[in-house]
C-alpha cells in the first residue's frame, strides 16, 4: 500500500468508527466457492516506472492517477510514460482515486483529508475531513466506497464524506484483510488485495467475495524490470462504454489492458 517495513503491516490493520453493519451475512448459512479467474493480457501500454500508484480512474474520457509518497494526481495516456498533466501534493500522502462523473475524489493515507477536484484540468474544489485510513476508493449508486487495509468497505456521502454504512469483506466466511486500491462496476466492487496478486470480487450488499482473480501474469511480465519490494500490483480502471479493463502496479514500467478469464487453478 505505501512504502513500509513488511513488519510493520500488521499494525495497519486499525478500524475507524463503527456505523451500523450494512448487511450481515446468515451465520448459518455457509457461503458458495468463491468463482477462480485469471487475467489474460491484451495489449502493454507504458507507465511512468516512478509512480507509486494509489488510484487508477477514467473520469470525462481522460485516465487519471493517484500517487503516493511524495504524489500527486496526474493524467496519464496509453501512448506514453510521461504524465500529460499533474499536480503536486507534496505536504501529503496521497492514496485512492474515485469519480462520479462530474468530479473526482481523491484519499490520503494518514492525513484525513479528502480531496475534492472539478473542472478541467482538475482544481481543488474543496477538502473534507475524516476519521481513519485512506486506502482505495470508487462511486457505486451516489455513494464513495473506501477501503482502510482492514477487512472493511465503508460506504460514503460523497456531500460531506460522512460514513452512512459500511460491510465486512468474507471469503466463504473468513475476513479478507489488506484491501487496498478499489474499482466499482455493476457486477461488484473489484479490490487489490496489497502485496498479493489478487484481486476480490466483492458483493456491495453481503461482503461476500464472488470471485478471486490472479494476476499472477502480470506480475511476471515485469519481473527483471522491478526493484523495490513495494513494487506491486495495485491500480484497476474500467473504461465507461468500453467495459475495457486496465492493470498496473506500483513503480511498474507496464499498464496493461487484460480480460478475465477462467476458471483459474485452484491452490
Amino acid at each position: 500500500m505505501r512504502r513500509l517495513p513488511w513488519s510493520l503491516s500488521l499494525f495497519l490493520l486499525s478500524l475507524g468508527c463503527a456505523p451500523t453493519q450494512r448487511q450481515t451475512p446468515d451465520a448459518g448459512a455457509p457461503e458458495a466457492r468463491p468463482q477462480r479467474l485469471a487475467v489474460n493480457i491484451v495489449h502493454t501500454y507504458p507507465h511512468d516506472p516512478s509512480a507509486f500508484t494509489q488510484g487508477l480512474q477514467f473520469h470525462q474520457g481522460q485516465l487519471y492517477e493517484s500517487t503516493g509518497e511524495k504524489g500527486d494526481l496526474r493524467r496519464i495516456s496509453l501512448e506514453q510514460a510521461a504524465p500529460l498533466w499533474k499536480e503536486s501534493l507534496p505536504d501529503v500522502f496521497p492514496e485512492g482515486l474515485a469519480s462520479d462523473g462530474e468530479r473526482l475524489y481523491q484519499l490520503t493515507w494518514q492525513d484525513e483529508t479528502l480531496f475534492v477536484w472539478n473542472g478541467t484540468p482538475p482544481a481543488k474544489e474543496k477538502q473534507v475531513a475524516y476519521a481513519g485510513e485512506g486506502w482505495g476508493l470508487c462511486y457505486w449508486r451516489g455513494q464513495l466506497v473506501r477501503s482502510d487495509g482492514t477487512s472493511t468497505l465503508r460506504f460514503h456521502d460523497p456531500k460531506d464524506f460522512r460514513v452512512k454504512s459500511q460491510v465486512q469483506v468474507t471469503l466463504q466466511g473468513v475476513p479478507q484483510e489488506m484491501l487496498n486500491e478499489l474499482e466499482c462496476a455493476e457486477d461488484g466492487v473489484y479490490a487489490n488485495v496489497w502485496h498479493s496478486n489478487n484481486i476480490l470480487k466483492i458483493d456491495y450488499a453481503t461482503g461476500r467475495v464472488l470471485a478471486v482473480i490472479d494476476a499472477s501474469a502480470l506480475a511476471q511480465a515485469v519481473r527483471g524490470r522491478v526493484h523495490s519490494y513495494e513494487a506491486v500490483l495495485n491500480g484497476i480502471a474500467l473504461e465507461p462504454g468500453t467495459g475495457r479493463l486496465f492493470l498496473t502496479g506500483k513503480l511498474w514500467p507496464d499498464l496493461f489492458e487484460v480480460t478475465l478469464v477462467g476458471p483459474a487453478a485452484t491452490p
